[in-house]
């Protein structure tokens, strides 16, 4: 893919910029990825673990591509599944955040790769609505739910504006077989530093949040108005470790 940005501007904005939570590839041979400024392992593995587990079953729903659909990826953080819907024929992608670096980040990728279907926003989950921000087709739910203050009102949210498909990527708390639907509440410390390169921007004050089981999460989507909620199974070889040990499950959901 040919860009108007040289070679050596993007090294340029890549090392600014590092590090970056996704992997994600960019023209003359490069990637957001690099390894001397990299914080944790899966900011190398998550992009490329996640489409290969669960967009499998998620294109099979829809038809084996996203042409014709319009996806809003919630808390894209620098934008890598927002890039992925587009590479996969989405007519649009929305992909919001509240942190400022990582909205940095995703534009400088839309920008590098001339994405005019994407667009990257400054925006709270909690102010999804048909009148901010209009319908969509597929929802990215990933890596933000067990973050949330009012998880049930934030979800709410998030599906008053999905027509059709919701897949959520979690990180969930281990309960014996055929559990009741729980929640463990957590607040976690508040780490003040001015290092940009932390991976956690958005926590700026004192939180409250909620982590769920699995139970959780299909009773959640059934009562958000999703008829079927699936889970995706690890199938896939290589992917990251805590999808096999089920602290990370991935929920299909459909209308």
């Amino acid at each position: 893919m040919s860009s108007s940005m040289t070679k050596a501007d993007m090294e340029r904005e890549i090392k600014q910029l590092a590090p970056f939570h996704h992997r994600v590839a960019l023209p003359h041979g490069l990637s957001t990825y690099d390894a001397a400024s990299s914080l944790r392992r899966r900011e190398k593995t998550r992009l490329d673990a996640l489409t290969r587990h669960a967009f499998p079953r998620l294109l099979e729903l829809c038809g084996g591509s996203f042409e014709g659909k319009r996806v809003i990826d919630v808390a894209c953080n620098c934008g890598g599944f927002s890039v992925e819907a587009a590479r996969l024929g989405a007519d649009y992608v929305l992909g919001f955040d509240v942190a400022d670096r990582y909205l940095e980040q995703a534009n400088f990728i839309k920008q590098a790769l001339e994405l005019d279907n994407v667009e990257f926003r400054k925006m709270a989950m909690e102010d999804c609505s048909d009148e901010s921000i209009g319908s969509y087709d597929v929802a990215f739910c990933f890596g933000i739910l067990y973050h949330l203050e009012n998880p049930v009102f934030a979800m709410k949210q998030l599906a008053s504006v999905t027509s059709d498909i919701m897949l959520v990527d979690a990180s969930v708390i281990k309960t014996p077989l055929n559990p009741r639907a729980m929640w463990k509440m957590n607040v976690p410390k508040v780490v003040e530093s001015e290092d940009k390169s932390t991976t956690a921007l958005w926590r700026s004050e004192q939180r409250c949040q909620f982590k769920p089981n699995a139970k959780a999460v299909i009773e959640l989507l059934k009562f958000l108005g999703f008829s079927t909620v699936e889970i995706i199974r690890p199938r896939k070889s290589g992917l990251e470790l805590r999808y096999y040990t089920r602290k990370r499950v991935s929920f299909l959901a459909r209308r």
